[in-house]
């Protein structure tokens, strides 16, 4: 399925704003079940309008984020998003993290969302694996039966990623993706640790494209990350934290600073890494 509706030259510089259980804890991490539902919507609305006109597409949640979406840009501003279809986290049982959809493709396309996003935590050797892959396989269906792209985020973790880097773990859970039928739009995926695995990464997504998480690193290694992954392959990224994370570090006039300056410069420069090769 076509996704240059989310590319600028063929390269996704794409924002990730869906934070929602973990942008509570940034905004109060003693008590982030007082943070007020405005307030996440506020920071978000404020990140937006920081970067307007900078991003090539946007990710959102539908609870915070596409309201925020709305009073920063407004109904008619055209720059695309795509919606969360998993509810916030996961269920663990035994160390295994299973995944839960939280909305239908039906839903989010109705809400205005040119694409969906699922995020998917895998283990391949853990026993959710086969329920991860189910879930990837229903949100995939049900955004082919809607006609939309799905962006497929696969964030490893347990006994494979303990015993292997982060690459060779991602790999692993991409095999089986595949061998099961999980093909999805593009690929959105951690730092494979190294070039040669990102190597690996481009050969195996094939004519997908692949797009580089933050994970909530330091902006610097992130940016450095992003340079090896492009140069091996990855056709741009979908950046959160590792932009705007530092924001509740500051306050009054130095916020807008920060909001104002330092984070349209971080993207900017990500944005520039994307274009070199």
């Amino acid at each position: 399925m076509d996704t240059s509706i989310f590319a600028r030259q063929g390269k996704y510089l794409m924002l990730a704003l869906d934070h929602r259980g973990s942008l509570k804890k940034l905004l109060n991490p003693g008590d982030p079940g007082a943070v007020q539902d405005v307030q996440v919507i506020g920071l978000k609305e404020r990140i937006l309008r920081s970067l307007k006109d900078q991003f090539s597409g946007v990710l959102l949640d539908p609870i915070f984020g596409l309201p925020a979406y709305k009073k920063a840009l407004g109904e008619q501003d055209g720059t695309p998003y795509i919606l969360s279809l998993e509810e916030s986290g996961y269920e663990e049982r035994e160390g295994d993290r299973y995944s839960k959809l939280q909305y239908e493709a039906k839903q989010l396309k109705e809400w205005g969302a040119s694409g969906t996003k699922l995020l998917l935590y895998f283990d391949p050797q853990g026993k959710s694996a086969e329920h991860q892959i189910d879930v990837a396989k229903t949100a995939l269906e049900a955004s082919r039966g809607q006609n939309i792209p799905l962006f497929l985020e696969v964030v490893t973790y347990g006994k494979t990623r303990d015993s292997a880097s982060a690459g060779e773990a991602t790999l692993q859970a991409m095999r089986m993706l595949l061998a099961r039928g999980v093909k999805p739009d593009v690929w959105k995926l951690e730092f494979p640790g190294s070039a040669e695995l990102a190597k690996e990464i481009t050969e195996l997504a094939a004519d997908t494209p692949w797009i580089l998480l933050t994970r909530g690193v330091s902006f610097e290694q992130f940016a450095k990350e992003l340079q090896t992954s492009v140069e091996n392959g990855a056709r741009g990224f979908l950046a959160g934290r590792a932009v705007w994370q530092e924001v509740m570090e500051f306050r009054g006039e130095e916020q807008e600073k920060f909001l104002n300056e330092t984070v349209p410069s971080r993207f900017r420069k990500i944005s520039q890494i994307a274009f070199r090769v």
